[in-house]
């Protein structure tokens, strides 16, 4: 049975259906270290993901799901990991996460960064991206669950700033406070059902908004839109 590694938890995943192998490819681990968890799927996991939503989805999808589940349940309880629905983009090492509504824009701004920087930007996950503290920093990854663009590197990047988006005419950029972010970074979390997860999901997002830059971007569909919000976050010039 395939060995992944993704966010530096290796884990084993014995499928019914052959598309989380071919999704996850990138992620394949070869190396000696044993699983943490094996990820044994079963027509009850993939009913239980097709029961949270109306969509009409075939059963493998559901089950790829179900595998991306189990890596988070196991990395929260486990690996302080979470993921947050995001945009994660690195620049010199460093990620921006950029969150919102869907269709607010984050994806659209995140592909002006990559315009505007060229190689000096690598998306690291379009949609679902895994965020872990290790050490005393909060560190982002990839994921093969990556969004309808299908972006995403298998790589990590330690999290320098995180961004809330709003649709709007003029271009704004302020930095924020953890009070008024933290219902927006709680909406965007997938959280666990079980009381002690929701303890422990609380107890990181707290830590995660008094160890990174907040920031709040009103903003349109515009170069000079990411060039604004680049040069405030990073720091540095064009």
């Amino acid at each position: 049975m395939p060995k992944y590694k993704i966010a530096d938890v290796v884990f084993e995943v014995k499928p019914i259906y052959r598309y989380t192998v071919n999704l996850c490819k990138a992620y394949e681990y070869t190396g000696e270290e044993a699983p943490k968890f094996v990820a044994q799927m079963t027509e009850q996991d993939i009913l239980a993901e097709q029961q949270k939503t109306d969509e009409k989805y075939p059963p493998a999808y559901f089950e790829s799901l179900a595998v991306f589940r189990k890596l988070l349940d196991y990395s929260l309880a486990h690996c302080d990991g979470i993921v947050f629905h995001s945009s994660a983009i690195m620049v010199d090492g460093n990620a921006y996460l950029f969150t919102a509504p869907s269709g607010t824009g984050k994806s659209t701004h995140t592909r002006l960064w990559r315009e505007m920087l060229g190689d000096k930007a690598v998306m690291i996950n379009d949609d679902k991206p895994m965020v872990r503290f290790i050490d005393g920093d909060f560190y982002v990854y990839g994921t093969p669950w990556n969004g309808k663009h299908n972006l995403d590197t298998n790589t990590r990047a330690k999290v320098k700033a995180i961004c809330k988006i709003s649709q709007s005419k003029e271009n704004s950029i302020r930095r924020a406070n953890s009070a008024e972010m933290l219902l927006t970074i709680l909406n965007q979390t997938i959280r666990p059902t079980e009381t002690v997860g929701m303890d422990k999901l609380l107890n990181l997002i707290e830590k995660l908004l008094t160890s990174v830059d907040l920031y709040c971007l009103g903003c349109n569909i515009s170069r000079e839109a990411a060039e604004l919000s680049y040069k405030t976050m990073s720091g540095e010039q064009l």
